[in-house]
């Protein structure tokens, strides 16, 4: 108990660095949320326009196919950049570079073997996505060009999730803008101008990616973006399933979603006819937009998470976890205030009929209940993905996908078409429950290493561990490492090492003083753990990328020092953070001692 009291006391860490890194992230991956969905909405839109509503059916057909290409992208995408992140935290960039090569290989060789088997078996795929032969004529040319849009798809959504484990959320937003703005304005300019018909639609959509590669080439030929290859053999690839099951989870809800969408429609049409049909779509539109949040939430928590797990810093792990939970609360609840207040307003953007006001205003009510409970249910799933706990979030994701099959058709029984909006907020609080009782049986285990309802890992009562943030100025830099130097003594009897450890702190905050710039976070978080043979010291700031490790060889005198008192100093620029990990080992201090 006397370790774990003296590693809360010396807990003084704000969060700011990890709060204000997450909110950095969280408007660029909500804004390429929106573009998503908005390209979506309006694509729709003005295929049914220009062409007429068969033809927005048609593209409805080609669904099935984005739909296959989103899991491949999705299960690579999070897989390989988590793993990514994960390995960038450990210090082991080495790792890190075979793991981006890796997927993005991976990434480029199945979108080039899905285009080539799908153009080798259009017809057969043509015949089972279309059943009205009367439109095959118009639907083949369509399913052709996009097919062969895979070929960038894939690639470049992969690489998008990569692009926030590199620290650029930002032109992933650039790029996903562009994408999908050039797609909506080459849809207009395909059909209307040059008279292609339905397969402009699909040529808009490859000509909208090609103009989103385009974006990363040319941030790749200025230098503003270094993309982490590296030399890798076959070897390599057996490391592939680790990157896959990573995303395992977020691409089996994916086609849960689909799953579930798609009987739940033949549930609405069987029992309230078109009414029901319209009424439910109404629902999965209002989902849509609650969608936005919790994606751009989580895409923006995924990462940073990622290379938190990797570094074992638990406390930076319950840090942004709780800013997490809160933020998607805060913002869900707002939404369902306004679906609750003010349902009418989903109706007039959805030109909802006014015989179906009524149903569709109670749907509402009902159905958006879910949003701030089922937003607690993914964060849950990302969260035990990332920390390694690969079925539980499994069995969650599924659960969430195809849970909802049993529980509607208890439902609709009991309450009619009524039943349909009940189950969606039932299902949501049911597992939500049972996560949260789960968690807190696991942590209440004798010996478990996990606690609380979010179960985050504990270190080692052995270990003990000096987490604090230090703003950098002098006195503050003054303070903090007679703080340190008190709390080693504590743990140790050398009474030469906490002195070291103590002036490793000052020196690494010192240069991390002048390296600072205007946006720059004036803090510095410290990390200290102290093992048997050595003390591991991390240290994280916000601002332009400086390297420690090898700023000696400039001539800095705190970074000369540093160089005589560790063993080894590591950096990495993980997700737009300063990233340094220097090792004291007791056998240096000995060599210290020793020196004349």
């Amino acid at each position: 108990m006397a370790g774990r009291r003296q590693r809360q006391d010396s807990s003084r860490r704000n969060g700011r660095i990890i709060t204000r890194k997450f909110f950095r992230y969280v408007v660029p991956m909500v804004m390429s949320t929106i573009a998503i969905s908005l390209n979506e909405f309006v694509d729709s839109i003005l295929v049914s326009q220009l062409l007429g509503s068969d033809a927005m059916a048609m593209v409805g057909m080609g669904c099935p196919l984005m739909l296959a290409f989103a899991v491949i992208y999705v299960m690579l995408g999070i897989g390989g950049s988590v793993l990514y992140a994960k390995n960038a935290g450990e210090q082991d960039l080495s790792q890190a570079g075979r793991s981006f090569t890796v997927t993005s290989v991976t990434a480029c060789a199945v979108a080039a073997v899905l285009t080539v088997s799908g153009l080798l078996l259009i017809r057969p795929l043509c015949g089972l996505l279309c059943r009205d032969s009367s439109l095959i004529p118009g639907f083949l040319p369509y399913l052709r060009i996009l097919m062969i849009s895979g070929i960038l798809i894939i690639p470049l959504q992969v690489g998008i999730y990569f692009l926030s484990a590199l620290g650029k959320p930002g032109l992933g937003m650039a790029v996903n803008l562009t994408a999908n703005g050039v797609n909506l304005l080459m849809d207009y300019v395909y059909i209307r101008f040059l008279g292609t018909g339905l397969k402009g639609a699909a040529m808009a959509t490859l000509t909208g990616y090609a103009a989103g590669l385009i974006i990363i080439l040319a941030a790749v030929l200025t230098g503003k973006l270094r993309l982490p290859f590296t030399k890798i053999g076959l070897k390599e690839f057996r490391k592939l399933p680790s990157a896959l099951v990573r995303g395992v989870a977020p691409a089996a809800n994916q086609l849960g979603y689909c799953i579930k969408i798609s009987f739940c429609n033949t549930l609405a049409l069987t029992i309230a006819g078109i009414r029901g049909l319209t009424v439910f779509s109404l629902c999965m539109q209002a989902v849509s937009i609650a969608s936005i949040i919790i994606a751009g939430v989580i895409e923006a928590m995924v990462p940073i998470l990622s290379s938190l797990q990797g570094q074992r810093d638990f406390n930076g792990i319950r840090i942004l976890l709780r800013t997490v939970f809160r933020l998607q609360f805060i913002a869900n609840l707002v939404l369902v205030v306004l679906m609750e207040i003010w349902p009418q307003f989903i109706l007039f953007i959805y030109n909802i009929p006014d015989m179906y006001t009524d149903d569709a205003v109670l749907a509402l009510r009902i159905f958006s209940l879910m949003f701030v409970l089922r937003g607690f249910v993914l964060l849950f799933m990302y969260y035990f993905q990332i920390s390694n706990r690969k079925v539980y979030a499994l069995l969650i994701s599924l659960a969430d996908g195809l849970g909802i099959i049993p529980v509607v058709m208890v439902t609709t029984r009991i309450f009619g078409i009524t039943g349909l909006w009940i189950a969606f907020p039932l299902l949501s609080a049911v597992m939500l429950a049972a996560i949260i009782c789960v968690n807190l049986v696991i942590a209440s285990r004798k010996g478990s290493r996990y606690h609380g309802m979010l179960l985050i890992e504990e270190e080692s009562q052995r270990i003990p561990t000096f987490d604090a943030t230090v703003r950098l100025d002098s006195q503050s830099i003054s303070c903090i490492s007679k703080d340190l130097q008190a709390f080693c003594e504590s743990q140790m009897k050398d009474s030469t090492l906490p002195v070291l450890v103590a002036v490793a702190a000052e020196e690494m905050s010192v240069y991390s003083m002048t390296m600072k710039d205007l946006t720059s976070l004036d803090e510095l978080d410290i990390l200290v753990k102290i093992f048997p043979k050595e003390i591991l010291m991390d240290f994280r700031s916000i601002g332009r990328p400086f390297n420690i490790a090898t700023a000696h060889q400039s001539g800095f005198s705190n970074a000369l020092m540093l160089k005589r008192i560790a063993s080894s100093e590591e950096y990495a620029y993980i997700v737009g953070m300063n990233q340094t990990r220097i090792h004291i080992g007791r056998e240096r201090i000995k060599e210290i001692i020793s020196e004349p």
